[in-house]
């Protein structure tokens, strides 16, 4: 049974490393910033969570080999010319469904991820007699100087000595590091409801479940241990109501039925 559901779902992103989501621009002596708001504190742009989230899920519909070898082919990331001109005028995807593509727009928003207030405080509680504003600020961040590696001859690279900007995760009462920021996901989630999942949830949502529970890096620099974190859903609403977190981790037991959605499936969806 194919269902449009509005989703509501909240949640907190922990940093356990710097990590790096930067501007692409240049600050003084710091060639690479990480973004701020208006403010001047972190946040994590809804852009690249999106990104990094779909290409989770995009991974975890190839690892469950969906069945239908149609549906299997056209898993691919939008980037990929050939494949997404070939998917014009098809049926859409799990991974579409939620993230959208060139012919099939998304209808879920991803907000930016954002500091609490009561964290916020804390760069706050000391304030600057002349600008009003927390002299801690600059504590939510650390610089890291690094140079290219000219790989040929295994030396540095004349001219590509450049410094970095990346959040720092500092030392909780327990020691652990950490760097949180709260986010949400919401909008309308259209696809098919899993059949052998009593009250289960649509094959999209059970997807997009498993790949915030996978993602674990963001940021760049991630080759080099960057931006390690993970995410904590705090709370799902499915038609404005309360979906427990008893009854949505149930499902995470249950993603082999990811391999059943097919063609035949899609195209009853787009005649809803």
């Amino acid at each position: 049974m194919t269902k449009t559901d509005r989703i509501e779902l909240n949640y907190e992103l922990h940093f356990m490393a710097p990590f790096h989501c930067g501007t692409g621009l240049r600050v003084g002596l710091i060639d690479r910033t990480v973004v701020r708001d208006h403010d001047g504190y972190l946040y994590v742009p809804g852009s690249t969570i999106k990104g990094c989230l779909r290409e989770q899920c995009e991974w975890l519909a190839r690892l469950y080999e969906v069945l239908d070898p149609v549906m299997r082919e056209r898993i691919a990331s939008p980037h990929e010319k050939q494949n997404t001109l070939r998917a014009k005028g098809q049926p859409a995807t799990m991974v579409t469904r939620i993230f959208g593509a060139p012919h099939h727009p998304g209808r879920l928003f991803f907000e930016d991820a954002r500091q609490k207030d009561a964290d916020k405080q804390e760069y706050d509680d000391t304030r600057d007699r002349k600008t009003g504003k927390g002299r801690y600020k600059s504590l939510q961040t650390s610089l890291y100087t690094q140079v290219r590696i000219d790989r040929p001859t295994r030396t540095a690279a004349p001219g590509a000595l450049y410094t970095s900007e990346f959040g720092a995760p500092s030392a909780g009462a327990s020691g652990a590091r950490n760097f949180a920021f709260a986010g949400s996901i919401t909008g309308w989630l259209t696809c098919t409801q899993i059949e052998t999942l009593e009250d289960g949830p649509t094959y999209s949502l059970l997807l997009l479940l498993a790949g915030l529970h996978m993602l674990d890096r963001l940021g760049g620099n991630k080759s080099t241990g960057k931006g390690k974190c993970r995410i904590e859903i705090k709370g799902l609403k499915i038609e404005d109501q309360e979906c427990s977190e008893e009854r949505w981790r149930s499902w995470l037991d249950h993603l082999e039925a990811l391999s059943y959605y097919s063609t035949y499936a899609a195209s009853q969806e787009e005649e809803v």
